[in-house]
């Protein structure tokens, strides 16, 4: 399965790392993370961001 392009997600927003962990109440380093895939997201923060992003998007937009 491919895996989830957050860091295109935050972008489409036009948010940096740092105004959406803001957002998440993460610490950044967490969203890089989830941006590099050092750490795998949840379901629950996935949706949260699609949430604070205000995106309708299909999986093929966000599929690397």
């Amino acid at each position: 399965m491919n895996k989830i392009d957050i860091k295109a997600i935050r972008k489409k927003a036009g948010f940096t790392q740092e105004q959406l962990a803001r957002k998440l109440k993460i610490a950044d380093c967490t969203l890089a993370h989830y941006e590099s895939g050092i750490r795998k997201i949840t379901l629950e923060t996935f949706l949260k961001i699609l949430e604070v992003c205000k995106l309708e998007i299909s999986l093929d937009e966000i599929e690397k």
